[in-house]
């Protein structure tokens, strides 16, 4: 500890790092930030201060001047202050986009610096046009824009707060490389979209029949392939549930009672999908003004109507969120997010918390369905589905899988 030649505190600091003279590690920290974001003009930009501010306040200064030279998102907001890169989201569009790019854009958005926009949406549009780009035969390659732009984007499913989530996102760039490829498939044999042969097409959809089919139909409809017929739809299986329900039970049980076990960020993502079959994309897009107390019990809106949620994971989703020591972004991090991510501003990725569920030995897909299961032989289909947020008629085809009759529940009296 020394006592501050600057600020005058008592701190974690170098006894001879201001001409002889004791400095803090946050006075260190602040000055050479000042430094690096001091345009040619002498002053900071007014834009970059909220930016300027989160940093300053850091908790662990000496992390950031050790790690300084590393961080190559602190590199490029250097180059935006001194005015060699735009302080502009097209000017960022225009890097490589890794992760210091998009962790800088976060916190430049959080700042008040940029403008807000759909992440995800802007990254999809981006990819369809890279794509689109690489298609050669210019019928073909307007085709694929179309199909692209208007039936994938144009399409693609918001999520409640009215933007694509990371999942959608990632099917729709399934479609388009799905598409690109049929088309690559075509010219690899010599064809185009008007005379390709029956033979050709069932080589094509003899492998993932399903996800082939999409961009054929799409063509069939708009007129070109005139010389195929398709196959039937094959109707959908039952879906998979193979997860004991005892074991699952255990697992409950575990995470509920075991503060050991995970966080409790997990230990509240794990129980809303192995008691309420949640999706990790729904899970990690909910806010606080979800949680509702009244009359001492705690309600969570995961459908239309909110569920009564059981102790202890009450108080499992009442302690979130939990803060995150990930410097700047948690300094610019958005408080209505339940589950917080590592990007300032953002809420945990989904693909992140689906890792994490692995680890705890949570399948999401066999997990859900098993609740899925459970719920529909316990409760009316109308019920569960305005509490856990799915249609009635998947609640209802969940009912007759668990071989129960809700057919009289509707006419007794309430």
């Amino acid at each position: 500890m020394i006592d501050c030649s600057i600020c005058g505190q008592q701190a974690l600091g170098r006894r001879t790092t201001n001409h002889g003279r004791p400095r803090c590690f946050a006075c260190q920290a602040a000055q050479q930030i000042d430094a690096a974001l001091t345009g040619p003009d002498g002053v900071i930009r007014p834009e970059l201060k909220p930016v300027r501010d989160a940093l300053t306040e850091l908790e662990r200064p000496r992390s950031l001047l050790t790690n300084w030279h590393d961080l190559a998102s602190l590199r490029l907001l250097t180059s935006i202050a001194r005015g060699q890169v735009d302080l502009s989201h097209d000017a960022l569009d225009a890097r490589p986009q890794m992760f210091s790019v998009t962790y800088l854009r976060a916190m430049l958005v959080a700042a008040g610096t940029l403008p807000p926009r759909d992440e995800n949406a802007a990254r999809l549009h981006r990819y369809a046009a890279d794509v689109v780009a690489e298609v050669s035969d210019p019928e073909m390659r307007g085709v694929l824009t179309r199909y692209a732009r208007w039936h994938v984007v144009g399409r693609a499913k918001t999520d409640r707060h009215d933007r694509i989530a990371p999942n959608a996102a990632a099917r729709c760039r399934g479609d388009i490389d799905t598409a690109r490829a049929f088309l690559d498939h075509l010219s690899s044999g010599g064809y185009d979209l008007d005379d390709c042969p029956q033979d050709h097409l069932d080589a094509w959809i003899t492998t993932d029949r399903s996800r082939r089919l999409g961009f054929v139909r799409w063509l069939k409809r708009g007129g070109y392939l005139r010389h195929v017929w398709l196959p039937e739809p094959v109707p959908a299986k039952d879906p998979a549930h193979d997860v004991d329900p005892e074991e699952q039970l255990a697992l409950v049980r575990r995470l509920l009672h075991e503060p050991g076990s995970a966080s409790i960020e997990d230990r509240a993502a794990a129980c809303l999908i192995l008691l309420y079959a949640q999706p990790v994309a729904k899970i990690t897009a909910l806010i606080t003004s979800d949680i509702e107390v009244r009359d001492g019990e705690t309600y969570l809106r995961l459908g239309s109507e909110p569920v009564l949620l059981i102790p202890p994971l009450d108080a499992l989703v009442t302690a979130l969120p939990v803060a995150k020591p990930f410097g700047a972004a948690s300094r610019l991090a958005d408080s209505r997010w339940l589950f917080t991510g590592k990007n300032a501003g953002t809420h945990l990725h989904p693909a992140s918390l689906l890792r994490r569920m692995h680890q705890l030995g949570v399948t999401s897909r066999a997990s859900r369905n098993t609740a899925l299961l459970h719920l529909a032989s316990t409760t009316p289909p109308a019920v569960f589905a305005s509490l856990i947020g799915v249609s009635i008629g998947t609640a209802t085809r969940w009912a007759g899988l668990a071989g129960t009759s809700w057919n009289r529940y509707a006419t007794l009296p309430r």
